[in-house]
């Protein structure tokens, strides 16, 4: 048998969930003879509960572990703190599971990387040498790499720690077969490295089929079954706790407050719906300033991303700050009101000509104008839905899994 390794996905944000169900879907499309295995870095204690329900094995692949496979001296160069706690506590996973990685790696067809936004500076040091551990393991084993549409940049770790990384990343990024960057920023940041295997490409997600194979998932159709109404005339607003950290947290609250009152004065439902396990107290303290208002209703279900797609395709507009609901609004055609903080909502939307519905929480927010936005999308939003409809057909249509 030979596998396909899947990393840089997980199963609880439900962004990174979409790519790896897509990617996986896509795989077992192309590739009916292989068998797809996610090594998943981000792994808890849930995530084996949930992985009965999925017709694809899910490994635990702890720093820790990838060490152990790299061996030194390159493991301990780069990761002083975490190799000194793998000779302490060991490499995170029993001796059986590490047989198991193994056995997978030395008989792999294939790795494809899924982040969605790992290599780069803002994401912290260690962040970056774990995803290059990926990059190193697959040299190690031979095995073809594609770095799927994701985010770059920017690279600035200090001077101390870039004389240790910039090298790696030059010479690993030298690896894969294929890189895709997700937005034109992304591609000025590693136009340095010189790299003749960069391509522009869009998200995987919004490229890929608008169906999934539920059988290449999931064990059952019980896992997509969706048994909530949305009520007619209806608004969801899907915050990010990662707008809070960049931007003002407490005028947030206040911004959501105030389109929520201006909402129910047009007589709208509102949905507060997490699309993430982190951002559901979000949820509930906005829930909490309108306890006694029935038209605001509180989600706390844990959908996966094939259900929250279904649901998302229901409402009028969203106000959204969740990468990935908004990649899954727009499949729909449902046009979103944006508070964003990365340049990837910024191609994304002027892509789909929505760029008049982007705030950057990081910049001074202006009530007035957000205000006034949201007017022009309760106004505008089936139209603004046909605009959508219509940039959809201008993706290019291609094979998401090249070799």
């Amino acid at each position: 048998m030979k596998y396909v390794i899947v990393v840089g996905g997980q199963l609880r944000n439900k962004g990174a969930q979409a790519m790896t169900y897509t990617v996986v879907d896509e795989i077992k499309k192309k590739y009916p003879d292989k068998e797809v295995v996610l090594f998943a870095s981000v792994y808890r204690r849930r995530d084996e509960l949930e992985k009965r329900d999925l017709n694809f094995r899910v490994l635990s692949w702890p720093i820790r572990a990838k060490m152990r496979i790299i061996g030194p001296p390159s493991s301990f160069n780069v990761g002083f703190v975490e190799y000194s706690k793998y000779l302490i506590k060991g490499t995170g996973i029993s001796n059986n599971q590490l047989k198991e990685i193994k056995e997978i790696l030395n008989n792999a067809f294939m790795m494809i990387d899924v982040s969605g936004y790992a290599l780069s500076s803002q994401r912290g040091y260690m962040a970056s040498i774990n995803y290059l551990f990926n990059i190193m393991i697959a040299k190690k084993y031979q095995i073809p790499m594609i770095l799927f549409p994701q985010s770059f940049g920017p690279f600035n770790y200090g001077k101390k720690a870039e004389k240790l990384i910039m090298p790696l990343i030059k010479k690993y990024l030298a690896y894969p077969k294929k890189i895709y960057a997700r937005e034109y920023d992304g591609l000025e940041y590693l136009a340095p490295f010189n790299l003749s295997t960069v391509e522009k490409s869009f998200d995987s997600v919004l490229q890929s089929d608008k169906d999934f194979t539920i059988s290449n998932i999931y064990n059952s159709k019980k896992n997509i079954d969706l048994n909530i109404d949305i009520k007619s005339n209806s608004v969801a607003i899907i915050p990010n706790v990662k707008i809070m950290n960049h931007g003002d947290e407490l005028a947030q609250y206040n911004i959501y407050k105030t389109l929520i009152h201006r909402l129910l004065v047009q007589n709208k439902h509102v949905y507060l719906i997490r699309h993430s396990y982190e951002d559901l107290e979000i949820c509930r303290k906005i829930k909490n300033e309108f306890q006694n208002d029935s038209n605001v209703i509180l989600l706390e279900d844990d959908l996966n991303c094939i259900q929250i797609d279904q649901l998302l395709a229901q409402f009028n507009f969203l106000i959204a700050s969740r990468y990935h609901s908004i990649i899954h609004a727009y499949k729909n055609g449902v046009p979103t009101l944006v508070f964003g903080w990365a340049v990837k909502y910024q191609e994304l939307l002027n892509f789909f000509c929505q760029e008049k519905y982007l705030f950057d929480v990081r910049d001074q927010q202006n009530e007035v104008e957000v205000l006034e936005r949201l007017d022009e999308m309760l106004s505008n939003y089936k139209n603004e839905s046909q605009v959508i409809k219509n940039k959809l057909k201008e993706l290019p249509n291609k094979d998401l899994v090249e070799l």
